[in-house]
């Protein structure tokens, strides 16, 4: 294990499973899972807790779409082509999947009587029914995430039709904000997290601003890993870092946020190209051993 790595004595009392599956779980070739997790070092304390409670759940079996990915690939794969088949397919964990791994064979894989792409294809394209803001902004998200999966695998014509179709409903999507972070009379606490998270780009500076400030003022008391990220996507990872450290239980909400948040572990396919690299983060230490 790399230099730094806290010792199971930073998360006593909760763990319950053997000694050297914790230290696996970090490991590279290791002889326990068929991936491993980076290893956060030279992080503030409260963080590094954090990260290590959360991790300790992934390990557990309650990882996000990237955690379970990077720690589990193999059956991580299984379990997708699973649920595809039973038509209970998650997007973004077979988006995590394939930009983590690069395993692109999966696309044609059939899962039931259809290929992965053609799940993929449904998930995201789906007939828009009146949702809430939280509901729509997601279908913004994946229809522009599948349209990105569609020019990597060479359909960049209807890859430009989905676009337009994503482009379409983030500006109904926009025409329901009201100003000062809220959305109407039917807004849900889920509507910033899912806004900021997958439609930040169709957001102006006032917006962002006003989202930013709408976080501190209304949303102390919702679970921090969803909001942490979503700070992240709007540029102000400070104030993640601040939610994160604070965490009261740490889990696969708050290992995505570390990961994907604080240091970019790009799970997404409009951001293939950037791949894990990893970054440091002035006072927030970094992650070692990140997978290729």
């Amino acid at each position: 294990m790399p230099e730094g790595v806290p010792s199971i004595d930073l998360v006593a009392g909760q763990w319950d499973g053997p000694r050297d599956h914790w230290d696996a779980a970090f490991t590279p070739g290791n002889d326990r899972f068929s991936g491993h997790l980076p290893a956060l070092v030279d992080a503030p304390a409260d963080l590094a807790r954090t990260y290590y409670l959360a991790a300790w759940q992934a390990v557990r079996g309650d990882a996000g779409p990237r955690a379970a990915a990077l720690l589990e690939p193999v059956r991580t794969r299984a379990r997708l082509l699973a649920a595809l088949t039973g038509d209970a397919g998650d997007f973004r964990a077979v988006e995590a999947y394939l930009v983590l791994t690069g395993d692109l064979d999966l696309l044609a894989e059939k899962a039931g009587a259809a290929p992965v792409l053609d799940h993929l294809r449904a998930l995201a394209t789906a007939p828009p029914e009146p949702g809430t803001v939280a509901v729509d902004a997601a279908r913004v998200g994946r229809s522009r995430a599948f349209a990105a999966l569609l020019r990597r695998v060479g359909e960049p014509d209807e890859a430009a039709v989905v676009e337009l179709a994503a482009a379409d409903r983030a500006r109904g999507v926009l025409g329901r904000y009201t100003g000062g972070g809220h959305w109407g009379a039917d807004e849900t606490p889920d509507d910033f997290a899912a806004v900021a998270r997958e439609m930040p780009e169709f957001l102006d500076l006032r917006q962002r601003t006003e989202l930013v400030e709408f976080a501190r003022r209304h949303l102390g008391d919702e679970p921090s890993g969803p909001i942490a990220y979503a700070l992240c996507r709007l540029g102000r990872p400070d104030r993640a870092a601040v939610l994160l450290a604070g965490a009261a239980r740490p889990g696969a909400d708050e290992l995505e946020a570390v990961l994907a948040g604080l240091f970019g572990i790009r799970a997404d396919f409009a951001g293939w190209a950037a791949g894990t690299r990893r970054r440091a983060l002035p006072g927030l230490g970094r992650l070692d051993n990140v997978p290729c």
